[in-house]
């Protein structure tokens, strides 16, 4: 049973989530710990189970075992999810975002275009300086020979 089970439940849903993706894409991408297992074990202890298996191309011994580390690590981490001090975080943080006001769409327009137009100015502004400054010291360079 986790703790304050209905409150923060989407804080916590999220954050799971979220690591869990991140987690299974860092095991099972290519050059990820699935492949480094494989590599450890070796080619000829590491016999294809099954061909053309979904999301990991090939089942394999050692995505077998890379598997069982994912659901380990993410059995643990839905544990600290619902420690209390853990929880409790979650919860205030998403008591907090429904307390946001959140811009429309117009308001999120006129700030992007407000943010652009203030880069494109510094953008040319210092492209400028530097011109300037990079003349300056070729002709510095160069003796006072222009």
């Amino acid at each position: 049973m986790s703790y304050r089970k209905n409150q923060g439940r989407y804080a916590r849903m999220i954050a799971f989530w979220v690591v869990a993706l991140l987690l299974g894409y860092g095991f099972f991408n290519s050059g990820g710990l699935a492949d480094n297992i494989s590599g450890w074990m070796g080619k000829a202890s590491d016999t294809v189970l099954v061909d053309n298996f979904p999301l990991v191309t090939q089942l394999r011994i050692s995505t077998l075992i890379a598997a069982g580390l994912l659901a380990a690590v993410l059995f643990v981490l839905s544990r600290i999810l619902n420690k209390p001090k853990v929880a409790d975080l979650l919860i205030d943080t998403e008591g907090e975002m429904q307390k946001v006001t959140w811009p429309g769409w117009g308001e999120v327009a006129q700030g992007t275009m407000a943010v652009t137009s203030m880069v494109v100015v510094l953008f040319l502004f210092l492209t400028g300086v530097d011109l300037l400054f990079s003349s300056i010291m070729t002709y510095l360079a160069a003796g006072g020979q222009g």
